[in-house]
């Protein structure tokens, strides 16, 4: 059994929203409920985050990837899309990588098919340093306001109230997890169904030209770089994020439903 948390609502169209780091769920919350007006909507907790069970030290993105599967298969859902925001879209790729008949499309959310540059990792390495010594609610309660490119933002209470629920062996291990997966840019050249990518002009962690250069490997991609935002569009942006995923979702199960 997966032992993963999750809700679904709607019908139609299946789709995945996987969340970010560290969050859980209900980031999803007002996106799912839209959403589920015209599709059939899973949202989930990732292994250790909200009320799933974590996994044991030492889990890679690879890992997260085989538990979701795991959860599809004994679901049966039918060509769902994988949305992936941030680490969500990590190991989104891992299962397209792993298994990419299971799936209509990929969403990659503020995600990205490249590995930590080395100053990337170094980043990673700092903040479990800065868990050791100051634990890791001060880093959660730190973290959200630098995901957005209005550091005021109304939704950033809420993000932070999901984000101090993670513990810090979750949060430790999933730094690790980012900081060590490799590279899937040679996945978007042979991955055979629609590829969209949503990223933020404002993102200081995912910049957008590298965004455009992986949609470029791939003539069933689509790069849309979101103006103003940084990378919490689901917030900073939720009416062209939706619009965009919507017509994603359509798209993708037209094309290749079962």
């Amino acid at each position: 059994m997966s032992h993963l948390n999750y809700r679904e609502e709607g019908t139609g169209p299946s789709v995945i929203l996987i969340h970010g780091f560290p969050m859980n769920q209900h980031v999803w919350d007002d996106f799912a409920e839209k959403l589920s007006e015209e599709f059939h909507v899973i949202t989930l907790d990732l292994p250790g985050f909200g009320k799933s069970v974590p996994l044991a030290e030492g889990f890679t993105v690879e890992d997260v990837a085989g538990v979701i599967l795991e959860f599809i298969q004994e679901r049966k859902y039918n060509l769902p899309v994988l949305v992936g925001h941030s680490l969500g879209g990590y190991a989104a790729l891992a299962m397209a990588e792993r298994a990419p008949d299971t799936f209509a499309g990929l969403c990659l959310f503020h995600s990205t098919a490249l590995a930590d540059t080395e100053e990337k990792k170094q980043s990673r390495n700092k903040v479990l340093d800065f868990i050791h010594k100051q634990g890791v609610h001060a880093f959660t309660s730190n973290f959200i306001a630098q995901l957005y490119a209005d550091p005021q933002h109304s939704s950033i209470t809420k993000v932070k109230q999901i984000a101090v629920q993670s513990t810090a062996d979750t949060v430790t291990g999933y730094t690790i997890a980012m900081r060590d997966r490799k590279d899937r840019t040679g996945l978007l050249k042979t991955f055979p169904k629609p590829i969209l990518f949503l990223a933020g002009e404002k993102d200081q962690g995912i910049p957008a030209n590298t965004i455009v250069e992986q949609a470029s490997l791939n003539p069933n991609a689509e790069a849309v770089i979101l103006p103003a935002v940084a990378h919490m569009g689901m917030f900073e942006s939720p009416g062209p994020c939706l619009k965009k995923i919507s017509d994603f979702i359509k798209k993708s199960a037209v094309t290749f439903s079962a």
